[in-house]
């Protein structure tokens, strides 16, 4: 098959990691791959066999963007089109629409974004889901059902793993205003008393953005309080698995918490907006169908986690023991040559139901 795979950035994030995945993925397996998307970090570690093409995507061109997707697509003789983010699943409708060809689109955050307009609702052949909670809230849930389907993004195998850092706590995201008020909650009312009970703690953060400064800044402060550097800031860091890998901790949601619990490292869900608990065999199932978010949970308070922190360092071996066994469910549950396959699958229908 000729696959068009379109992005809008391709820079951090769980989308852009779950692209340049798949585009290898799909190359490994024969097919010949073609993706479009902003210039970006991603693109040092795409396979040599997809065909990369960098385009900028802004609402003010899409006239421009349209027509050149129009003519990509008519002169590579593309058999479908998967689209990320957005303005891509926008732009792909239009051109999928014109020309025939079928369009998948997935949906990796809100769908009242994501899937705004009523064409990138219709017109795709299937709308894929990471997870089935993100589904069911849709606010379109009724419109879109019957196109819908749920496939999680995948992990690697984990190679040759580091040494744990014991006490290390690890939070990874873009620093926005969202995430840093967060990050800078943790550092301002947590890390000095935790830092107290447990000297040997650390806490990363891994990201970038325009907040990485001001929490660069609060860094250097509790430091300087504490007289080590307990708060470090890693800023971007091209292949994270290696730091999440020698953590102690994991904080996050998504993509981050399976990475984290296939590396056999104990995971705490949490982001700005909800406060879950560690991961453990007894909740699995339940945060598998969420995408390892919480959503019924409080915003994190700084009683809550001081608790959480302090109870998980008290029985840190315990956790990590039981995070190994999780470990061989994750990497069962989100292993990528099977994600691959079903995903190849639907390609292979939508293009068989265009000539039905």
């Amino acid at each position: 098959m000729k696959i068009l795979l379109i992005i809008k950035n391709f820079d951090f994030g769980g989308a852009e990691n779950h692209v340049r995945e798949l585009a290898n993925s799909l190359a490994d397996a024969g097919e010949e791959v073609h993706l479009l998307g902003a210039k970006g970090r991603q693109i040092s570690q795409l396979s040599k066999n997809v065909h990369y093409v960098p385009i900028r995507m802004r609402s003010a061109l899409l006239p421009f963007q349209f027509a050149y997707l129009l003519i990509y697509v008519i002169k590579h003789k593309i058999q479908i089109l998967h689209a990320h983010q957005r303005l891509p699943i926008l732009i792909s409708c239009i051109a999928g629409k014109i020309t025939g060809i079928p369009v998948i689109a997935t949906v990796h955050g809100r769908t009242r974004f994501d899937l705004r307009t009523s064409i990138s609702r219709n017109y795709p052949a299937r709308i894929i889901f990471v997870s089935r909670h993100v589904l069911e809230i849709s606010a379109k849930y009724d419109e879109i059902k019957s196109k819908s389907v749920i496939i999680p993004n995948w992990v690697s195998t984990p190679g040759k793993q580091p040494a744990k850092i014991p006490y290390s706590i690890s939070y990874v995201s873009r620093i926005d205003r969202k995430h840093s008020a967060l990050i800078l909650m943790i550092i301002r009312e947590i890390l000095y008393d935790l830092a107290f009970k447990y000297p040997e703690m650390t806490f990363r953060i891994i990201g970038e953005g325009n907040y990485l400064e001001q929490i660069r800044k609060e860094a250097e402060l509790l430091n300087r309080k504490l007289n080590r550097e307990v708060c470090i800031i890693c800023g971007f860091i091209l292949n994270v698995k290696e730091k999440l890998q020698e953590s102690g901790l994991i904080i996050g949601v998504g993509r981050v918490a399976i990475e984290g619990l296939a590396s056999g490292v104990p995971v705490l869900s949490m982001n700005q907006q909800r406060m879950g608990s560690v991961i453990s065999l007894e909740n699995y199932a339940d945060y598998k169908l969420k995408n390892f978010v919480s959503t019924e949970s409080a915003p994190p308070d700084k009683a809550g986690l001081m608790n959480i922190l302090t109870d998980f360092f008290r029985n840190r071996e315990t956790c990590e023991k039981e995070t190994l066994m999780l470990k061989e469910l994750v990497i069962s549950d989100y292993d990528p040559v099977k994600i691959t396959g079903e995903i190849i699958e639907i390609y292979r229908s939508a293009i068989n139901q265009k000539f039905d």
